[in-house]
C-alpha cells in the first residue's frame, strides 16, 4: 500500500469549516451504503448504487464503491484509492472527502462496527473542533432511518 507521511497528510487535509460542512453529505451516503451492506451484501450495495446513480455520481465516490464491490480484500481497496488520492493531487475538501470514503469502505470491508466507524474513525479526520458535527451527521442519518422504519428495519 502507498503510504503518506504525516506531514504530507496533515498539509493536504486542512480545510475550512465550510469545506468540512460539504463533506457531511458524504457521511450520509456512506452510512446508507454501510447499512445496506450490513442488511444485505455486496450485491445489495451494487443494487443501491445502480438504482441511485445520480446520488452516487461523484467520480471518486463512484469509483470507490465500484472497487468496494469488486475488490478481493481491504488492501486492494486502500492501495487503489490512496494511489488515486495521491496522483489526483487532492487538497482540502477533496482530500478530506476522499479519505473518509477510503477509510469508511476499508473499515466496512474489514467488518468494523458501523457505530465505531461513524462515531470515532470518520470524525477523527475532521479535527477536534469539528468531530462532534461529523458525529452528529451520522446520528441524524440514523434518526431519519428510524423515522422511516420505526420497527428498526432500516
Amino acid at each position: 500500500m502507498v503510504s503518506m507521511n504525516t506531514e504530507y497528510f496533515s498539509q493536504r487535509i486542512q480545510c475550512s469549516r465550510n469545506d468540512k460542512q460539504e463533506c457531511l453529505r458524504t457521511i450520509y451516503l456512506l452510512a446508507e451504503v454501510s447499512y445496506t451492506f450490513l442488511k444485505g451484501s455486496i450485491r445489495a450495495v451494487d443494487s443501491l448504487i445502480s438504482s441511485n446513480h445520480v446520488k452516487y455520481s461523484e467520480v471518486f465516490l463512484n469509483r470507490a464503491l465500484q472497487l468496494f464491490i469488486d475488490a478481493k480484500n481491504v488492501d486492494q481497496i486502500c492501495t487503489v484509492l490512496y494511489n488515486s488520492i495521491i496522483t489526483s493531487n487532492f487538497f482540502g475538501q477533496q482530500f478530506l472527502n476522499a479519505v473518509i470514503i477510503t477509510e469508511t469502505l476499508a473499515a466496512l470491508y474489514d467488518r468494523e462496527d458501523v457505530d465505531y466507524i461513524f462515531n470515532f474513525l470518520i470524525p477523527s479526520f475532521f479535527g477536534m473542533d469539528y468531530e462532534e458535527t461529523a458525529r452528529q451527521a451520522y446520528r441524524d442519518y440514523r434518526t431519519l432511518k428510524l423515522q422511516e422504519h420505526p420497527t428498526g428495519d432500516s
